[in-house]
């Protein structure tokens, strides 16, 4: 992560090789990635392997903990899917409502 500007955290839990499902999970939080370059940081994290990045208290907090499905989605720690690819129109909507509430309060 760039140290020098805090950024908003998208999490995904993929399956190791990727579903198509976690794919298309990663095609979407990626395409936000370019449209909001500067406000956003996706971390992926492969279920059975070590993490290499520390998670979200909300991501290490998620009830489900061990029981996680993939593909799992969380922005600023909150899941936001399991299972299931959200609807993107979705999912922008909360960016940009986490976006708009400032760097103060990102995970």
């Amino acid at each position: 992560m760039d140290t020098n500007t805090k950024k908003l955290r998208i999490e995904l839990l993929v399956a190791g090789p990727p579903t198509k499902k976690c794919k298309q999970l990663i095609q979407m939080m990626t395409s936000f990635l370019e449209q909001y370059p500067d406000k956003l940081h996706l971390d992926i994290y492969y279920a059975g392997e070590a993490m290499t990045i520390i998670p979200t208290d909300g991501y290490q907090r998620d009830p489900a903990d061990k029981n996680r499905r993939v593909p799992s989605a969380y922005i600023n720690g909150k899941k936001i899917a399991s299972r299931e690819v959200p609807d993107k129109d979705d999912v922008e909507k909360i960016l940009i409502s986490e976006i708009s509430k400032g760097e103060d309060n990102w995970q």
